[in-house]
C-alpha cells in the first residue's frame, strides 16, 4: 500500500476553505467567508494578506468550544462598505452581538468597527496590532502608498509586498520555504492590485474621517485585550499607555513570547489556547 503523501500548508488552505467557506454579496461586492462551531461568537478579521484562511488551525481549535465567523477582505475602497459586509455577515448568521477579534491590520479594522457598532462588539481582541488612533500626519503616507500601488508593475508590487511580509513572517525554521511558497502562491493568483490599494485606502478614509478617536469609545464598555509578542516589530513599548488613553480604560495583556508577529503561523495551538484565554478573561 502506498503512503498518502502529506499535504503541503498551501493544500491545508485550501481544504479548509473548500470545507468550510461561505459567500455573499452586498452590495454588488462578493465577499467570502467562514462559519461553524458553536457557542459564544467570535468574528476574526485577518491581516495584512487579507484571508482568513492562514488561521486554518487556530480558527479549527478555537472552533471547539466557540462559534467561529471568520472573514475574508474584499476590495472595497472605504471602510463604510466593510462595516456594510460586517453587519450583513452577521445578520446572516443571527449574531446580534459578539467578541471581536482582528490580527495586525484587522486589528486597526476591528478598532474602527468598534467605534462605529459598540452595540455589537462585547469585547476586543488584538492582536500583532496597535492603537488606531492615527491623526492626520499619517494620511499623505497612505496617500503616497497609494500612487505607488497604481504605478508600480504587477511583478515589481508583488515582490515588494512578498519582500514586506518577510519582514514581519513568524513561522517554524522547518515549515518556512513551504510557509513561504504559501504567501507567494496568493498574492500570484488570489490578491490583485485592487486588493492591495484597498489595503491602503480603507486605512486612508479611517484617518480622514477621524472614526478612531477616545470619544467614539465613551459609551462603549466592553473589554479590551491585547495579545502582544516582545519580538513584534510591528508592536511599541508605549502601546497599552495609549490603548488606555484610547479607550479610557486599563486593558489586559496577553504575552505571546516570542511568537513574533505571526504568532498563529509559528505556534497555532498555543496561539489559540492564548485567544481563548482572551475570550474568557
Amino acid at each position: 500500500m502506498q503512503r498518502a503523501e502529506a499535504l503541503t500548508i498551501a493544500d491545508q488552505i485550501q481544504r479548509f476553505s473548500g470545507a468550510h467557506a461561505k459567500a455573499a454579496t452586498v452590495n454588488g461586492v462578493s465577499w467570502r467567508y467562514y462559519a461553524f462551531g458553536a457557542g459564544s461568537v467570535i468574528f476574526m478579521l485577518p491581516g495584512g494578506l487579507r484571508r482568513a484562511a492562514y488561521l486554518f488551525e487556530v480558527i479549527e481549535q478555537i472552533a471547539r468550544r466557540h462559534a467561529v465567523i471568520a472573514v475574508d477582505l474584499p476590495p472595497v475602497m472605504s471602510f463604510d462598505e466593510l462595516v456594510t459586509g460586517f453587519d450583513t455577515i452577521l445578520h446572516a448568521e443571527g449574531v446580534g452581538c459578539c467578541a471581536v477579534f482582528g490580527q495586525s491590520y484587522g486589528g486597526l479594522l476591528a478598532q474602527a468597527y468598534a467605534a462605529c457598532r459598540p452595540h455589537v462588539v462585547e469585547r476586543l481582541v488584538l492582536s500583532s496590532t496597535r492603537p488606531a488612533d492615527y491623526g492626520h500626519v499619517w494620511l499623505p503616507l497612505e496617500q503616497l502608498a497609494m500612487l505607488l500601488v497604481r504605478v508600480l508593475p504587477d511583478r515589481g508590487l508583488r515582490r515588494l509586498i512578498g519582500v514586506l511580509l518577510a519582514r514581519v513572517l513568524t513561522v517554524p525554521d522547518a515549515q518556512r520555504d513551504e510557509w513561504r511558497r504559501a504567501v507567494y502562491s496568493t498574492l500570484e493568483n488570489d490578491v490583485s492590485r485592487r486588493d492591495v490599494m484597498s489595503y491602503f485606502a480603507v486605512m486612508a478614509d479611517i484617518i480622514r474621517r477621524h472614526i478612531v478617536y477616545r470619544e467614539a469609545f465613551r459609551t462603549w464598555h466592553g473589554d479590551v485585550i491585547v495579545l502582544a509578542a516582545v519580538n513584534d516589530p510591528s508592536q511599541r513599548r508605549g502601546d497599552r499607555a495609549r490603548y488606555e488613553a484610547l479607550f479610557g480604560r486599563s486593558v489586559t495583556t496577553i504575552g505571546l513570547g516570542t511568537l513574533g508577529h505571526t504568532a498563529a503561523l509559528m505556534d497555532p495551538g498555543h496561539y489559540a489556547e492564548l485567544v481563548e484565554r482572551a475570550l474568557t478573561c
